[in-house]
């Protein structure tokens, strides 16, 4: 198994300030302290401690905000960390940040993704080599989630089989493929817009997805047919999975689940 590169999407939305940021006091929300540590050093942590992976590229729209992490400084000194300034959306950002023939298979995950774990890391990796897959993307049944947080999610995707959370965990093995992240160049969250369905993966796929016509597994057959490639889904057995910093309840949260992880 080869091992990855890890991509750290960090960057602020052009001209957005965020609401959690602002409330903190802070320029980014990477940069959000909760449980002793800022929220971007809490997957950094993870990422070093994951054998996984090989090395760490942060995408982020200022060079200089990351001077003085402890994690990011650790890890930059080992020659494990690096940042890249981000563009104006995330295809580019993440083909900046994979440019090198060393820089793939790559993970990819957000600044915000706190409770990400080793064991969740682990079995992401090893499903998709199970599989043999082209990308991936992990995602987690409503009931894993629910049963144990109750208001850990407000949406979710809807498929034929079951309803799933995204777990903003996404790998891409090869150099032909990063062409696929191209639907993501306006943003993702595609559920709040049908447009952005059809846009990005056509007429009846986006029919099929808004009406739930597919299971989870025939969806990404069909979505591995029309870019040419193979695209799977890794269920992800941890509750905690999609669980991000995304608003002030999943802060209050998460904040909750990493305050009991240490006490454990």
């Amino acid at each position: 198994m080869k091992k990855f590169h890890a991509v750290v999407m960090a960057a602020q939305r052009p001209g957005v300030i965020n609401e959690l940021a602002a409330d903190a006091g802070v320029s980014h929300k990477c940069l959000i302290e909760m449980a002793g540590k800022k929220l971007v050093e809490h997957v950094l942590d993870c990422l070093d401690q994951s054998p996984e992976i090989e090395q760490v590229t942060i995408s982020i729209d200022q060079l200089d905000v990351l001077d003085g992490v402890p994690a990011y400084e650790r890890m930059k000194a080992a020659g494990k960390a690096r940042v890249v300034l981000a563009r104006t959306d995330l295809y580019s950002s993440f083909v900046l940040a994979v440019e090198g023939d060393e820089l793939l298979p790559a993970l990819v995950t957000t600044a915000d993704n706190v409770l990400l774990s080793p064991p969740m890391i682990a079995h992401f990796c090893s499903e998709i080599y199970k599989a043999d897959a082209r990308s991936a993307l992990a995602m987690t049944e409503k009931k894993v989630l629910l049963d144990v947080y109750p208001d850990g999610q407000r949406r979710f995707h809807k498929f034929a089989d079951d309803e799933y959370s995204n777990c903003n965990l996404y790998a891409i093995m090869d150099r032909e493929t990063v062409d696929l992240v191209s639907v993501f160049q306006t943003g993702g969250q595609f559920a709040k817009s049908l447009y952005r369905v059809l846009k990005a993966f056509g007429l009846w796929n986006a029919i099929a997805y808004r009406f739930a016509i597919y299971s989870l597994d025939r969806g990404m057959e069909r979505m591995s047919k029309k870019f040419r490639t193979s695209v799977i889904a890794v269920r992800m057995p941890f509750p905690e999975a999609p669980i991000d910093v995304d608003n002030f309840r999943s802060k209050k949260l998460a904040a909750e689940i990493l305050a009991d992880r240490q006490a454990g």
